[in-house]
C-alpha cells in the first residue's frame, strides 16, 4: 500500500524548468554561445555544479572558472525568479495534494536544487502545510541521479521503498526515483518535456492519478 509520496520540485510543482533554461539561453548568448531551451532540457534534473561541469564540456566553456560560470547563471535567473507573485502551481496540484490529504497519504519534497530555494518555492506556492518535510541538495552528498534524496526522505518517513511513489519530470529525477526502490511517475505538465524514460507510468495532468486506487492495494 501507498504511505508516501515524494515529489520533485522544478518542474513539478511548478514550472520553474523552463524559466530556468530560458535564462540559461540568455547567459550563454553572452558567452558567445547560442542555444535553443529545447536543445538545453537534457542538463536539468541535478544539481548546479552536475550542470556547469556538462555545459563547460559541451559549449567550450573550460577557459571559464566553474564557480564563475554558476554565479553568472544565477544571476540572471534570479533577477526574474524572484520577481514578487510570479510564481504559480503546476495546474491541479493543489486538488491533487488535497486528495493526497484527505487518503491519509503523506507528501514530502525531495529536490536537488539549494534548501534555501526550495524552501522560497514551498511559501510562494503557499503549499508548505502539506508536506512534512522538504530536502534541498545540501542533506545528502550525492544530488540526482543518484537515490541518495529519496532514500534521505524515506528514511525520515520510516517507509519502505515499496511503499513510496516518486513524481518526476527529468532523466535525473527519474533515475534517482527508480535506483531508490520507489515507483516513479513521470509527470510532463512544463513547457519542457524531457527523457522520462523507464518511468513506470506517465502522466499529463494530475487529474489523471486516482489517489483511492493506491489505498486499496494489498
Amino acid at each position: 500500500m501507498v504511505k508516501a509520496v515524494l515529489f520533485d520540485c522544478d518542474g513539478v510543482l511548478l514550472d520553474s524548468e523552463s524559466m530556468y533554461l530560458d535564462s540559461l539561453s540568455k547567459y550563454l548568448e553572452t558567452l558567445g554561445r547560442k542555444a535553443e531551451i529545447g536543445e538545453l532540457a537534457y542538463l536539468v534534473g541535478t544539481d548546479i555544479h552536475r550542470i556547469t561541469e556538462q555545459l563547460k564540456a559541451d559549449y567550450h566553456l573550460e577557459e571559464y572558472d566553474t564557480e564563475e560560470l554558476i554565479q553568472g547563471q544565477r544571476a540572471v535567473f534570479y533577477r526574474d525568479f524572484y520577481q514578487e507573485g510570479r510564481l504559480s502551481p503546476m495546474e491541479g496540484l493543489i486538488d491533487f495534494l488535497d486528495r493526497l490529504q484527505a487518503e491519509g497519504i503523506r507528501m514530502a519534497v525531495a529536490s536537488s536544487s539549494p534548501q534555501e530555494y526550495v524552501d522560497y518555492v514551498l511559501e510562494q506556492l503557499r503549499i508548505e502545510k502539506y508536506f512534512a518535510f522538504a530536502i534541498g541538495r545540501e542533506t545528502v552528498n550525492q544530488a540526482k541521479p543518484a537515490p541518495d534524496l529519496y532514500q534521505e526522505a524515506m528514511k525520515r518517513l520510516h517507509i519502505l521503498p515499496c511503499e513510496a511513489i516518486v513524481i518526476e519530470d527529468s532523466h535525473n529525477g527519474v533515475m534517482a526515483g527508480l535506483a531508490s526502490g520507489a515507483r516513479v511517475i513521470a509527470y510532463k505538465g512544463s513547457l519542457v518535456r524531457q527523457d522520462t524514460t523507464g518511468a513506470h507510468r506517465t502522466v499529463y495532468h494530475y487529474d489523471e492519478i486516482c489517489v483511492r486506487d493506491w489505498k486499496r492495494e494489498p
